[in-house]
């Protein structure tokens, strides 16, 4: 396959990526204004929804990548490999971070058996304030800001 090619797949790719992954981010931020449970969990049903098109699409910038990396010895100059650490790196802590405030949103919004939520409204609201998610963009913004300077300066 041509390096043109190569190259348009992966940014296609990434594009999905973003525009996929900007759901369950969009959702992380609608639910903050939630006060409804059910409509909390449905937000967060849907979020759920774009994990796997999130990860089909994250393999394929990762595969384009290296492709792409070879053809153009990305890897021999060092910015590939910074930019493939970076990729996991910001992956591993938007999953150790986002993940738990996911399942803490999600408890949160379920009822007993008898019908009563498991948790009082004062605590599910600070919950749904968690500071957290601005932290989890930030993780992103930053990485996927850096990685793209990577690409673009090619630096070393």
């Amino acid at each position: 396959m041509s390096y043109l090619w190569l190259r348009y797949l992966h940014l296609a790719a990434a594009i999905i990526f973003v525009g996929v992954h900007g759901a369950s981010m969009v959702v992380f931020y609608v639910v903050r204004g939630e006060r409804d449970r059910e409509r909390v969990q449905d937000l967060l049903a849907f979020s759920a929804k774009t994990v796997i098109p999130m990860y089909v699409s994250i393999g394929l910038v990762v595969v384009t990548g290296v492709l792409v990396g070879q053809e153009i010895g990305a890897f021999q100059r060092g910015w590939g490999w910074w930019s493939l650490v970076l990729l996991a790196v910001v992956t591993i802590l938007m999953f150790l971070i986002a993940k738990p405030i996911h399942r803490r949103i999600q408890a949160a919004c379920e009822y007993r058996p008898s019908g009563v939520p498991r948790v009082s409204d004062e605590e599910l609201e600070k919950i749904l304030g968690s500071p957290q998610v601005h932290l989890v963009t930030a993780i992103g913004v930053a990485g996927v800001g850096a990685l793209v300077y990577l690409m673009t300066f090619k630096p070393f």
